[in-house]
């Protein structure tokens, strides 16, 4: 049964997990504003629902994205990981990323702005997130 909230997009790149200071070099290969499957050549000894610390890339000398993750799925060489924090900018950033590789880009604003509500609900003090950018500068 399909228990996903967030459409995937296809994305390969390279990245590092990291669990317990164990250091995985892995792949991902789809990813959504939640969520994503990592793929590695060796097996990943990473129980259920452990944090780990996801770093990928994104260009040549940049900052790369640093999300804390929950395994959801194991299978050898594959996890799919749940998106449960974001260091410094990086959920903005990541939305940036899917806004250009969608071919559903009604469907990524309308997911992006359901996080947004569903947020300042629960913010005590209303602050809301930083409206999205369009583009990656």
């Amino acid at each position: 049964m399909e228990q996903r909230r967030f459409h995937r997009v296809n994305y390969s790149a390279p990245g590092e997990l990291v669990h317990h200071d164990i250091k995985y070099r892995c792949r991902l290969e789809n990813v959504s504003l939640r969520g994503a499957l990592i793929s590695a050549d060796e097996c990943l000894m990473v129980p259920l629902n452990e944090s780990c610390r996801l770093t990928v890339p994104l260009a040549a000398g940049g900052e790369p994205l640093t999300i804390t993750v929950s395994v959801v799925h194991c299978f050898f060489s594959m996890v799919g990981v749940k998106f449960t924090g974001f260091a410094g900018n990086s959920e903005a950033r990541l939305f940036e990323l899917l806004q250009q590789l969608t071919k559903e880009p009604d469907t990524l604003m309308q997911e992006w702005e359901t996080l947004h509500k569903d947020s300042a609900a629960s913010n005590d003090e209303g602050a809301t997130l930083p409206e999205p950018v369009l583009a990656i500068v």
